[in-house]
């Protein structure tokens, strides 16, 4: 694993995107939120939000590398801050009493409002998301042919998300994937720990902290 993460191959880069920024986190957050709309608010909702989610991460997937360029921050700090917010991440959903509850709004919004917050962020986009990108981006900065796997990737991702949205009402009724969807948050769970923990050691072997 430690060679996957070192040249974070594409397969490396879906599997952060989809475990940061994909759609099993989305779909129980969405259903919560606009359980009492009509189809026509729900649907704009998720158009919406896919919209402008689509949005800031190509912004900070085009131009986030030269905000870290500027304060001449080192791949090493990068990778584990990255590995730091992945732990967290990762701890939140795995023990959801520490997660601070979903902050449903009491007046009624207008769809673009409900999808700029708290869909976009911070459901779709967490802290982890962006700096999964800043971290891969300025990884591969100059190489082109991955910063290409980076925005397909990330498009990928975000039309995912769109599915997920329009059709989270129905997933929910399908007889046994909530049970489905609850067992693979898990196993994503453990997974996106075991990343972090990973990460955090190959930048902590790079500094020389610890010996390999």
């Amino acid at each position: 694993m430690s060679s996957i993460i070192v040249n974070a191959d594409p397969q490396f880069i879906f599997t952060i995107f989809f475990l940061s920024l994909g759609p099993v986190k989305i779909i129980f957050p969405f259903v919560k939120l606009t359980h009492n709309a009509t189809p026509e608010y729900r649907r704009n909702v998720a158009i919406w939000a896919a919209i402008f989610a689509t949005i800031v991460v190509l912004l900070v997937a085009l131009f986030g590398h030269h905000l870290i360029a500027k304060y001449q921050l080192s791949l090493d700090a990068q990778r584990l801050a990255g590995g730091l917010i992945l732990l967290i991440s990762a701890l939140f959903n795995t023990f959801p009493h520490l997660q601070p509850p979903l902050d449903i709004p009491k007046t009624e919004l207008t769809a673009i409002q409900l999808a700029i917050r708290p869909i976009v962020s911070p459901i779709i986009i967490p802290p982890i998301g962006i700096a999964a990108i800043l971290i891969f981006t300025t990884l591969f900065q100059g190489n082109w042919d991955m910063q290409w796997i980076i925005v397909k990737s990330l498009l990928t991702i975000m039309i995912f998300d769109l599915i997920a949205m329009l059709f989270a009402d129905k997933i929910i009724k399908i007889p046994g994937l909530i049970q489905f969807l609850t067992l693979a948050t898990l196993v994503l769970n453990f997974i996106q720990v075991s990343l972090a923990i990973e990460v955090i050691l190959i930048s902590l072997k790079s500094l020389a902290i610890i010996i390999k």
